[in-house]
């Protein structure tokens, strides 16, 4: 049976790939931190309609809890076949008056925890098995604009490392960095809201998580595809903002 890793697994984007995972018949391994009691739900939701699902805790924010996850995770597993590297940490904050520990957050959760995720599964997979790895970025890497300073600052780093990836000469390890754009209210949107801003993307709406899913399960179909990077935005990447689209 094929394993997949999920990160940030419990709610939001998480939730709906790893429930695309379990209808894929595909080991579950869920990664979650403060919600651990949550993950243990949804994993027992999941096996009741048949799927294997483990739960493994983590703090990101701290490098020897990530070693540890690295440890319990290829111990116990493996290398997974997937990983979707999507826990992350989305708190405002701008350009004159940002945190440093804010910064220090994101680079330990969006790049610290990847980087040592990936280095784990492309040293202990067997020399035969192939591992692709999904990034989970944003859509406002190609469109910046200073809201969510420290956030951005993070998540162009692992924009840089799928890169980096792309052009190692490891095509056993394929590396894809999928940029999603307004996906789920967040910030200060309100419901009503977060309709109304949906309503300013090219294609007047919200991208679906399972558009998401589906251009994992394309690759996926596709071994001979190499890492790359894709934007799943409704064209969202294409429209200026000095702002972003919660604070306009």
């Amino acid at each position: 049976m094929k394993s997949a890793l999920i990160t940030g697994a419990t709610s939001r984007l998480g939730e709906k790939i790893a429930r695309f995972f379990a209808r894929k018949n595909y080991r579950l391994i869920l990664h979650a931190n403060r919600s651990l009691d949550k993950a243990r739900l949804f994993a027992r939701e999941l096996e009741e309609s048949g799927a294997e699902t483990h739960v493994i805790a983590a703090d990101f924010t701290e490098e020897t809890s990530i070693a540890k996850f690295c440890g319990e995770l290829t111990g116990r597993f493996g290398a997974p076949e997937v990983v979707v590297n999507n826990a992350s940490v989305f708190e405002h904050d701008f350009p004159g008056r940002a945190d440093p520990e804010k910064l220090a957050v994101s680079l330990s959760v969006h790049v610290l925890a990847p980087f040592m995720i990936i280095e784990a599964a492309a040293k202990s997979k067997k020399p035969e098995a192939r591992v692709t790895i999904f990034n989970i970025l944003d859509h406002k890497l190609l469109n910046l604009n200073p809201d969510y300073y420290s956030y951005t600052l993070g998540k162009s780093a692992l924009m840089a490392m799928t890169a980096m990836w792309g052009r190692a000469d490891r095509p056993d390890v394929r590396v894809f960095g999928l940029l999603p754009g307004l996906m789920f209210p967040s910030g200060p949107q309100t419901e009503a809201r977060f309709v109304a801003d949906a309503e300013k993307i090219p294609t007047g709406r919200a991208t679906p998580a399972e558009d998401i899913c589906a251009a994992m399960e394309f690759y996926l179909a596709h071994p001979d595809l190499p890492g790359q990077m894709l934007p799943i935005d409704g064209g969202e990447h294409l429209a200026p903002r000095r702002r972003d689209v919660a604070f306009e």
